[in-house]
């Protein structure tokens, strides 16, 4: 095979995967720097949030499908003291890390308009950031996730009592995002009580099939049932669309890609043209 064979060969396998440019940086945000991980494509961008704990690589098997199906340039990232990402305990806290997230964004080049797609508590976080965009968010697509709802300052305040010493010790360790969160978690059910992400917005809700109580952290059947109904009655509010995902549990992707993908590109095109 001669040179310039062997160029253009490399060149077709490289845009089989379906990706564009990958920027894999970190951003210097006051004194810690965060890790962003972006799919560069067209039109507005899809910004990804990931659950409580979990950092942006957890969205890796739903990125291909699609960016090859809508063209967008896709953002994941990991929040403060997660993943690749440095935290500063001194300035670390829930409405700050949103406050970074925008600075970040900014020095990336993305200040405009965003598509969201949330997991669990990164709802909260995907709300959070709406708020401080006013007007700027043209859709969302919120799987499994946490909603004021469900998520009150009596049950903050019990999944707070029931860690361990022990287990603080761990996640302060090796999470010391998540250890943070955790340790506001009554306060952040109150302040989100009144902030979450505004019911005008173009919103699709995927629920997994399956949810069973953590006794680790004290839940019941009582708490499952109510989450269930709050997750409903979230997804059949005006301009929302309440999806189903059946046989699937928290993590609906898992078991269910598909799914997943196919409501995010549907509202995604819905929302840009």
């Amino acid at each position: 095979m001669n040179k310039i064979c062997f160029i253009l060969l490399l060149f077709f396998l490289k845009g089989t995967n379906g990706y564009s440019q990958i920027v894999d940086t970190l951003i210097k945000v006051n004194d810690h720097q965060l890790h962003f991980k972006v799919i560069q494509g067209n039109g507005t961008p899809i910004l990804f949030e990931s659950g409580n704990g979990d950092d942006g690589s957890v969205w890796e098997p739903l990125l291909q499908d699609i960016h090859q199906q809508t063209g967008a340039t896709l953002i994941t990232y990991d929040r403060a003291g997660l993943g690749k990402s440095g935290i500063d305990t001194t300035q670390i806290s829930f409405k700050n890390e949103a406050k970074n997230l925008k600075k970040a964004l900014r020095k990336l080049g993305y200040q405009q308009n965003y598509f969201l797609v949330a997991h669990s508590f990164g709802s909260f976080y995907a709300s959070e950031f709406s708020q401080i965009n006013r007007n700027r968010i043209t859709g969302a697509v919120f799987i499994d996730v946490t909603t004021p709802c469900n998520f009150t300052f009596e049950y903050a305040s019990k999944v707070k009592k029931s860690i361990s010493a022990q287990n603080w010790q761990l996640i302060k360790q090796y999470k010391a995002g998540l250890y943070y969160v955790l340790i506001r978690f009554p306060e952040i059910s109150k302040y989100m009580s009144e902030r979450f992400i505004s019911a005008s917005i173009p919103l699709t809700l995927i629920a997994a099939g399956i949810h069973q109580p953590t006794a680790e952290i004290g839940e019941t059947e009582q708490d499952i049932i109510n989450m269930e109904n709050c997750l409903k009655e979230f997804g059949n509010l005006p301009n929302h669309k309440y999806v189903l995902a059946p046989n699937t549990a928290h993590k609906v992707w898992k078991k269910n890609p598909e799914l997943v993908i196919k409501e995010i590109i549907t509202l995604y095109k819905q929302t840009s043209k």
